[in-house]
């Protein structure tokens, strides 16, 4: 049996799929240990033909599995249900990987105890490098407050991934904030988890990569959190993680989301517009995210959690 099957969603991509490709191909790991699955979601460029042309070369190592087009999480929910090897990676098309990354993951799997192995990762700039680094994680609380919640860090363990159900969220943006909240407290111990801490993939920051400074990139994200929230609320989690989810949710939404993509907005209607939906979620859904224990006078994230109030406020929007 194969130990690993590499998906990679592929969709317009010609001028990054070759290096992916290259650097998965040339992996340290015996080539009949692993498989790389390449699924074109209905590429209309380049892409499908290096596709064909990298399974037709490489017959025993890449599969080509073309689809209609259906988004990313549609093709990585496709791509699942053709892996039958112990563990499963999501590596994206136009990102790429050290060559010793999948000998070294799977050798943190200690023999498929772990069911989930992350790894570090680069920021890759046109003009410089710079490393994501975390050394492991002390429970599975902390894991919610500190993991990286993108997917394509990460090694799952395949018979326990199918085991749980999750999948990613077919039609909405930040799917990968959906899946790692959803999927992670079905593990029963932090002990389940490993942390390979050489930084493997190069996490490529694209010019014409998809920004969400818009409405309707934000509304997803709006959809994204309510769907967590159901879900763990479903699965009787919500008291037990109310507290991380909080935390995580509020940080991006006041953080991320307000300083680094609304602010900059010209249109002055626009950036108000949004900022009274930022502001009206929070109000709905953690209206005592003030008292929440995550947020102490440690770090500069945290000191403007804590000293968040309506003059900032109104600084923001102007």
């Amino acid at each position: 049996m194969r130990q690993v099957d590499v998906i990679v969603p592929v969709y317009n991509v010609e001028k990054y799929l070759k290096r992916c490709l290259e650097s998965l191909l040339n992996q340290t790991l015996s080539s009949e240990k692993y498989r790389v699955l390449l699924v074109d979601d209905g590429s209309t460029d380049g892409s499908t033909a290096i596709c064909q042309k990298y399974a037709d070369e490489n017959p025993n190592l890449v599969e080509y599995l073309p689809k209609a087009n259906g988004g990313l999480s549609d093709a990585r929910n496709y791509g699942l249900q053709h892996v039958d090897a112990s563990y499963v990676l999501f590596i994206d098309s136009d990102d790429y990987v050290e060559s010793g990354m999948l000998e070294r993951m799977l050798e943190k799997t200690c023999n498929g105890q772990k069911k989930v192995v992350e790894c570090n990762f680069f920021w890759q700039y046109q003009d410089k490098l710079t490393k994501d680094v975390v050394t492991g994680y002390d429970s599975i609380e902390d894991y919610l407050v500190k993991g990286r919640v993108v997917a394509w860090n990460k090694l799952y363990r395949t018979d326990w991934l199918k085991q749980c159900g999750v999948a990613f969220p077919k039609g909405l943006f930040y799917e990968d904030q959906c899946f790692f909240f959803e999927l992670m407290p079905f593990l029963e111990s932090i002990d389940e988890v490993a942390v390979d801490e050489v930084c493997e993939v190069h996490y490529v920051q694209r010019n014409d990569s998809i920004s969400y400074q818009n409405t309707s990139r934000l509304a997803d994200l709006f959809k994204i959190y309510v769907r967590i929230l159901n879900f763990h609320e479903e699965k009787g989690w919500i008291k037990t993680y109310h507290d991380e989810l909080e935390y995580r949710f509020v940080r991006n939404l006041l953080g991320n989301v307000m300083l680094r993509k609304i602010r900059p907005i010209k249109d002055g209607k626009v950036k108000r517009d949004l900022v009274v939906k930022v502001m009206e979620f929070i109000d709905i859904h953690f209206k005592g995210w003030k008292k929440n224990k995550y947020i102490k006078w440690d770090s500069p994230q945290n000191i403007y959690l804590k000293t968040f109030n309506k003059l900032i406020l109104k600084m923001l929007i102007n």
